[in-house]
């Protein structure tokens, strides 16, 4: 269906033709409007405060383009914050829902040094937006600037809940705002795991170890990926912290600290299967071209596992640190260290020894007698010692280091199990 007008007399068509006129230019202006409005208020577009103010002629009730020549004009060297004040105001009038343009306007009045117009604009922002983030952390950060320090860290706390990308720069903020106060982190930090290996990893650069151990310790075992888990042990190791380390340790492995105490062989019968990641205190294994070491499942001294090393007949046999632990001890305390061993068709010109070593200087503490050669069941072997005044850890390895540049090929099988490691005396 086609409908059609028709003007007969010709003022009405001249009429008609104006109405027409009219109606395409105002269409024009406002898909004019439109365009400058959306160019203008895209914030991927650069655009100097002079556009943007020949923008705002065109559209002066646009508060997107508002808002962004109030920002543009806080960029400027030479800004004037009453042209910046008024721009954003008039933009939160014209959109009094959008918080975003309460947060520019409560920047604005801070740089004002109107503080308190500044609190009341956030105010503002949060009953448009609670759930928003940056509202809080931005209100956390004038507060803390105003020295209100409590409600601050409510702010903080909220922010960093949503975001814990936001926790170290909040943990370092109210640190030096509180003075070092532990207790004043400690409130803006979740109890989420995340959070709380964040706080001691902070806790622990501040060299606040026993409050870093007690907040790592809180954790629940299995709620952190084995990697921070085990980055916090690397880095209490790294400080000297041994004895703390290993007893954070041995609650992660599945063990009792309390049982085992920070002193001690880990797993010296071989029944539990050697960590992965977690591998600070547990045994390390690893071969070579002159042996093959391992965990015999089908032979132990008192339980089902023992330690099995293959030699593999080569001559100028060298065993060191193929096998080896790290143990805790206390400094200048003397100890006795026992173990089971047994060999079958064992041929060498000297047997492997089990050596102690000062983990810090690398020093020779003690080792045993070499494994005799042969075949024979399993027998006790001891090796008293005492830690160095300076001593911290020292490696339990089994060593084979040749006298001489060239010695015959050692071959057959040696089986170690049952290491236990008992304190004799301390030295006063």
């Amino acid at each position: 269906m086609v409908l059609e007008i028709r003007v007969v007399k010709p003022a009405a068509k001249a009429a008609a033709i104006l109405i027409a006129v009219g109606i395409t230019a105002l269409l024009t202006f406002a898909i004019l409007v439109n365009f400058v409005v959306g160019v203008f208020s895209d914030e991927r577009v650069s655009l100097s405060r002079d556009l943007l103010a020949d923008g705002v002629a065109y559209a002066p009730n646009s508060a997107p383009l508002l808002a962004r020549l109030a920002a543009a004009e806080m960029r400027e060297e030479e800004r004037d914050l009453s042209r910046a004040e008024d721009y954003c105001t008039r933009a939160v009038r014209i959109s009094p829902w959008d918080y975003r343009h309460r947060l520019l306007l409560a920047m604005i009045k801070e740089a004002e040094g109107d503080r308190i117009g500044a609190e009341q604009s956030l105010e503002d922002a949060l009953a448009l937006a609670p759930n928003y983030k940056d509202v809080h952390w931005r209100m956390a950060n004038l507060l803390l600037r105003e020295g209100k320090l409590p409600r601050a860290v409510a702010e903080f706390r909220t922010a960093t809940l949503s975001d814990i990308s936001l926790l170290p720069a909040t943990l370092d903020l109210l640190w030096r705002a509180s003075e070092g106060n532990v207790a004043v982190v400690r409130a803006a930090t979740g109890n989420d795991p995340k959070s709380r290996l964040a706080l001691a990893q902070f806790l622990l650069k501040q060299s606040k170890t026993p409050e870093a151990v007690a907040e790592f310790g809180g954790i629940e075992r299995n709620a952190l990926e084995l990697p921070g888990r085990s980055a916090f042990i690397d880095a209490l190791m790294a400080q000297g912290h041994l004895a703390e380390a290993r007893e954070l340790w041995v609650g992660m492995v599945g063990g009792d600290s309390r049982e085992t105490g920070s002193v001690g062989v880990w797993n010296g019968g071989f029944e539990s299967e050697i960590s992965g990641i977690l591998g600070q205190f547990d045994w390390a294994i690893t071969r070579n071209v002159y042996v093959t070491p391992g965990i015999d499942t089908s032979i132990g001294h008192t339980g089902q596992r023992s330690l099995r090393l293959d030699f593999l007949g080569r001559d100028t046999t060298r065993v060191d640190g193929q096998v080896k632990q790290m143990i805790v001890v206390h400094p200048g305390a003397r100890y006795r260290l026992e173990y089971f061993v047994k060999a079958q068709g064992l041929a060498t010109p000297e047997g492997p020894r089990v050596v102690l070593t000062d983990v810090t200087s690398s020093i020779e503490i003690a080792s045993s007698d070499p494994v005799a050669a042969g075949s024979y069941d399993w027998h006790r072997v001891a090796v008293e010692f005492a830690a160095p005044p300076s001593a911290r850890a020292v490696w339990v390895t089994i060593r084979r280091i040749p006298r001489f540049s060239y010695d015959d090929p050692t071959q057959g099988v040696v089986w170690f199990d049952d290491f236990t490691l008992s304190e004799r005396a301390r030295i006063k």
